[in-house]
């Protein structure tokens, strides 16, 4: 697992996006370290991150590696759990995610 980090400033560039403080921490981290991809999933933050050109991983991507990992046994179970709790995803979406992880 990763460690968890502060942020003491949130960047300007970053501020000037009216996101809220998740979102303005993890961008503002990611512009501080170039070499890291942002998790962002909020749609504001998704489009700030490419107005700066910071690089980002989704939920796909991010559920790829942790299958890849070992550390979810299908992505199909953590779709359905994240629909669950309330994360909406067109069946587009979900379809592309499991392509992309060979589910489908």
């Amino acid at each position: 697992m990763g460690e968890k980090v502060s942020v003491p400033v949130i960047s300007p560039r970053v501020a000037a996006w009216d996101l809220g403080i998740g979102e303005s921490e993890v961008l503002s981290f990611a512009i501080e370290h170039p070499e890291l991809r942002a998790m962002v999933g909020d749609k504001a933050a998704c489009r700030c991150a490419k107005t700066l050109k910071i690089k980002t991983l989704g939920t796909g991507g991010m559920l790829e590696i942790a299958k890849r990992r070992g550390l979810i046994k299908s992505v199909a179970g953590a779709l359905d759990n994240l629909q669950t709790a309330g994360l909406w995803l067109s069946d587009d979406l979900v379809n592309l995610f499991l392509k992309e992880a060979g589910e489908i």
